[in-house]
């Protein structure tokens, strides 16, 4: 309670608060001279010393004085620009959904309008984002620039023009924990009101990065109740002490996100090791051609970020996510994702696909390519970027510290790539568990007698992350162990808007808002959609890693090892399904449309080395847990 009250005190104060003021007019800043010209994607220009520059983690990012504050500067500005420029905040973010309307002169497919430009559901999913993000990454780099020139003492404006002159949009890393004392939500998310530093000194600001504030609100293109009446984006908004105008609770978002953690570094590590085929990866549209070992994709990982980086706000709904300022960290770190695939698999490109989803300009079945045109985002006044002129970042003017090619030693790149994936992703994995000194973890165990952790509260067994690993012999033979894998495909509009698909051991919790952090679940595939606006009966697929829960069951003695001879017949006894909706009501199985779901087993061949990903053999079906035979 007197958290509660403490928020709303602080959400009391953020509503008087302002975007920095610099004494002078700063419309001269962003309003453009000719607002009926095209605005074209460039490229920004390189460091002074030649080298394209690094969009970097934004904790790395804050550590650099000079840049953060032009960061903040940039994005309080940025976001007071008046909502009926093209190149306001509202603008920019309504390219990816609502308000529905044409940007930079592109009109809509008949049928289509909707829909944002956004193309889930897409093989250009990917490669949308990048001439997107160049577009607000080109404005923010434009801002930076205008404000380290108002520094009036000559020394300080040339320490913030250097820092301008490199500036580039940081990402932030959810893939990774947090360092040591930190909270995984960085904690420049949090407060509404910051002090900030700028050329007319210190003040008391609104901070930009915890909400987007509408001026004004226009509640026809919000669609949702009661989010289409709150004047500024809100994540894990607390409904509960007000409906109109909830606190924003930022500790949900960072515990639900890392309680997603084991997961998603479960899930990253197998399309990395696993898919070579740049459709696979990309995007989540499900195609009965589709092998079973290559059902998820990384938009359907992303997906799982927008629901838990929203819990109910902004971020959670596809049409609205874009306004949370959240969303550009969110989308750069999975823009990132897209370079590090690439350099693993450089020759992998895309083939001709229909599209799943129905976008502003691409009706649902249009087949795209590598030559489709990304629209609204023109290359020059008369062409678009493509996936083609997309596919380097350099091409934009920037690169990521660990996929960018220094001196031409692209299998040296390669290694050093897959070293930290292994070092990132695999830990939790049988890979990582041989990788580990398995003489400590034997020595546990005979200085306790018995695994620690084995169960939680009610008897549950604890599958989390912090549970004990068996010894590496118990789930390696040969160098090679079984890889467990549920596979999850769906109508992408089965329910009315987002919806999640939770897997655990044993019964869940009774009520569904305990599931997230409940010691017997495994995790859950997150269903990131419109509600039935479309009408698409497109079928989505995502996969949820077993593998790791398993290992944790060997640990205790509840399993003997990870053959189909022992796991198969566990998971029917014990392994329990549930559907929740947007409004965490639970949805019975028959009633969502097009569900199936299939557990399947592969034999995986554990690396010789650091610098080797495991090699998968063919997905094998062990059980259908769920078909839905009307679809």
């Amino acid at each position: 309670m007197l958290l509660a009250l403490l928020l709303a005190l602080a959400g009391v104060v953020a509503s008087t608060a302002q975007s920095y003021d610099y004494g002078i007019d700063i419309h001269q800043f962003v309003r453009r001279q000719d607002p009926a010209a095209k605005i074209i994607v460039g490229k920004l220009p390189l460091a002074s010393n030649g080298s394209t520059p690094i969009r970097p983690e934004i904790r790395d990012m804050r550590k650099d004085g000079y840049m953060w504050d032009l960061y903040i500067l940039a994005l309080s500005m940025f976001q007071s620009v008046s909502q009926d420029q093209s190149l306001s905040w509202y603008q920019v973010a309504g390219i990816h959904g609502v308000p529905f309307q044409p940007w930079n002169g592109v009109q809509p497919a008949p049928g289509a309008s909707q829909s944002g430009y956004c193309t889930h559901s897409s093989v250009l999913f990917p490669t949308w984002h990048r001439p997107y993000l160049a577009l607000y990454e080109q404005q923010m780099f434009k801002l930076a620039n205008a404000i380290a020139s108002l520094f009036t003492n000559a020394t300080e404006r040339n320490l913030y023009q250097q820092a301008a002159s490199r500036f580039r949009i940081p990402y932030w890393d959810w893939s990774l924990p947090a360092p040591p004392g930190e909270t995984h939500l960085p904690d420049c998310f949090w407060s509404p009101v910051i002090m900030q530093y700028g050329p007319n000194g210190a003040q008391h600001i609104r901070n930009p990065l915890f909400s987007y504030m509408f001026h004004p609100l226009d509640e026809d293109a919000f669609i949702w109740n009661p989010l289409k009446k709150w004047n500024e984006t809100k994540r894990a908004p607390n409904t509960s002490v007000s409906e109109s105008d909830p606190i924003s609770e930022n500790f949900q978002v960072s515990a639900a996100l890392l309680s997603k953690l084991p997961e998603l570094q479960q899930r990253l590590y197998i399309i990395f090791s696993n898919y070579h085929e740049f459709n696979a990866f990309s995007n989540k549209a499900w195609a009965a051609s589709q092998k079973a070992s290559n059902l998820d994709s990384l938009e359907s990982i992303h997906d799982v970020i927008h629901l838990y980086g929203g819990l109910k706000g902004h971020m959670t709904y596809v049409p609205l996510s874009s306004f949370d300022p959240l969303f550009f960290l969110h989308h750069t770190m999975v823009d990132r994702l897209v370079s590090m695939w690439q350099v693993l698999n450089p020759n992998a490109w895309i083939q001709p696909m229909a599209a799943g989803e129905t976008s502003y300009t691409a009706p649902k079945g249009t087949v795209q390519d590598s030559t489709s045109p990304l629209v609204p985002f023109y290359a020059t006044p008369d062409t678009f970027w493509t996936s083609d002129t997309s596919r380097t970042t350099e091409i934009f003017g920037y690169a990521y510290i660990d996929t960018h090619l220094h001196v031409g030693d692209s299998v040296g790149l390669q290694q050093s790539l897959v070293r930290k994936i292994n070092s990132w992703y695999g830990t939790s994995s049988p890979a990582g568990i041989v990788a580990k000194d398995s003489r400590l973890r034997v020595a546990a165990l005979e200085s306790t007698g018995r695994p620690w952790n084995t169960k939680a509260s009610k008897g549950m067994p604890n599958i989390r992350l912090t549970a004990m690993d068996p010894p590496a012999d118990k789930i390696v033979k040969a160098g090679e162990y079984t890889e467990w894998i549920a596979n999850v495909q769906v109508n992408v509009e089965a329910l009315e808007g987002v919806f999640d698909v939770h897997f655990f051991v044993g019964a869940p919790a009774d009520s569904s808002v305990d599931w997230m952090l409940s010691p017997n679940q495994i995790g859950t595939v997150a269903i990131f959609a419109m509600n039935r606006s479309t009408g698409s009966r497109s079928k989505i697929s995502g996969t949820l890693p077993l593998t790791s829960a398993l290992m944790k069951l060997v640990a205790t003695g509840a399993l003997p090892n990870l053959e189909p001879s022992s796991v198969t017949p566990f998971l029917r006894r014990t392994l329990e399904v549930r559907v929740r909706s947007h409004n965490d009501s639970v949805i019975e199985l028959a009633r969502v449309e097009g569900l199936h779901i299939e557990i399947t087993s592969a034999s995986v061949q554990v690396p010789e080395s650091e610098v080797e990903l495991p090699t998968w053999g063919e997905a094998r079906s062990e059980w259908t847990v769920w078909r839905d035979e009307a679809s």
